[in-house]
């Protein structure tokens, strides 16, 4: 494993996330409600429609849908109670010149008296939540893709996350400051402390070539200050996983990494030379003698080692790159380091492990559910590749532990083993669909 495997626990961003957003809403549970109800009376029928219509006509407001959630998933919450603001207005002018929209809260639904209408209170409280939701909305589609490349943006929405929610506790408002308070302390619980947050995401923004440890260094300075102790310990803490690595990886693959297709080109063009060295006598040790093709041949050897040491040096000091995409067009990571590999060949070895960590856990489509999540074993978000895996790690693992007990484990009998679960999947797979 990388370095001893130190870094191979990485905590789900999407999953910490809904945990803070599901306490969020929670809170307000009540005040949620109200607004809610009010908008299922409005989009009830044509005629309650039209008569709210005319509600934002004369509030000279610009008219747009009015959806409505779906209460297992916050996002839909967060985009029903943004659009519900806008209408205000005419929401309060409801209440004041329909007398069938107040006979409706006066109703019960299974029992209970229905909650609303949305008063004063219950706009306030939705005001601060919004301003807590697009923090979290905005992060949540970006570390919860599944069809992109993401672990290099994971720290930059971790980051910005924890400084909004830093400058909302110094609010005026001190019931939005108390939540602040309680969203930050909870999102340093789950993260274990930003200092003590997996480097590895750190070190995968460092292989953005548009970024490199400036965008690291600006984060941690946003969030310690400028030219202080925190700062430098956690650039210097990063610079070290990062020195560590390259050395890992230069053992591995070594210094000639980059240019290994080219040695047998040469070797066969001058081997009539070879024959003639072949028989040639030196006398370094006894009698000092010396000869200058030796002396060159040990001094390039020197500096293709040195130059493997400064490839990472070599990186960093270079300007960050900014490329002039398209409108709606994403700068390709992948693809620049594999144009690059000649020149940094150790460093796009690296870049391509830590950019294919997976920050979430979660598909897109469940991160913003707050009920919990339930796995159908027919309708598995995991992947059939996905699996293949994780089975296949697990076949690793367990081949590594029986080789220390001195028994061999041929890779034709973990794929045996693997073909034999594969076979089992896919007729578990079959029975299921018969059911269905």
């Amino acid at each position: 494993m990388v370095l001893s495997g130190d870094y191979m626990h990485l905590r789900c961003s999407a999953h910490i996330i809904n945990l803070i957003v599901k306490d969020g809403l929670a809170a307000v549970d009540v005040n949620v409600s109200a607004i809610r109800n009010a908008i299922c009376y409005v989009r009830s029928n044509t005629t309650r429609l039209r008569s709210f219509e005319l509600r934002v006509d004369s509030g000279k407001l610009t008219r747009g849908s009015l959806p409505l959630d779906c209460k297992t998933r916050w996002n839909s919450t967060y985009l029903m109670l943004s659009k519900a603001l806008e209408f205000r207005v005419a929401f309060n002018k409801m209440e004041a010149e329909d007398r069938q929209y107040n006979d409706y809260f006066l109703e019960f639904d299974n029992g209970i008296k229905r909650i609303g209408p949305p008063e004063m209170v219950d706009w306030k409280a939705i005001e601060r939540l919004v301003r807590f939701f697009v923090i979290f909305y905005n992060s949540t589609l970006v570390v919860s893709s599944s069809t992109s490349l993401n672990s290099f943006k994971c720290y930059g929405e971790i980051v910005t996350i924890e400084k909004n929610l830093i400058g909302l506790t110094n609010s005026l408002d001190l019931d939005l400051k108390a939540k602040a308070e309680e969203m930050v302390k909870k999102f340093d619980k789950y993260w274990d402390g930003m200092r003590n947050i997996n480097k590895m995401l750190i070190v995968a923004t460092v292989f953005d070539p548009r970024k490199k440890m400036q965008f690291a260094k600006m984060c941690f300075e946003k969030l310690y200050g400028k030219d202080t102790t925190d700062a430098k310990e956690m650039s210097q803490s990063v610079m070290i996983v990062l020195c560590d690595m390259f050395k890992e990886y230069s053992a591995r693959f070594g210094p000639g990494l980059g240019v290994e297709a080219s040695q047998p080109t040469q070797a066969a063009s001058f081997g009539s030379q070879e024959q003639t060295t072949d028989e040639r006598i030196d006398l370094i040790d006894d009698f000092g003698y010396e000869r200058m093709d030796c002396m060159y041949e040990e001094l390039v050897e020197l500096i293709e080692v040195r130059e493997a040491q400064d490839e990472l040096e070599t990186y960093l000091k270079e300007s960050v790159v900014n490329p002039r995409t398209m409108l709606g067009v994403e700068f390709d990571v992948l693809s620049w380091w594999k144009v690059h590999y000649s020149k940094f060949p150790i460093l796009a070895k690296i870049a391509r492990d830590v950019l294919a960590m997976q920050v979430s856990s979660v598909a897109s489509e469940s991160a913003f559910s707050t009920s919990g999540r339930i796995i159908n074993p027919h309708r598995s978000c995991l992947t059939h590749y996905m699996i293949e895996v994780l089975m296949c790690s697990e076949q690793w693992m367990k081949a590594d532990m029986r080789g220390s007990e001195g028994r061999v484990v041929t890779m034709e009998q973990i794929q045996s083993e693997f073909e034999y679960e594969d076979k089992l999947n896919r007729e578990f797979d079959s029975q299921a669909t018969q059911e269905e």
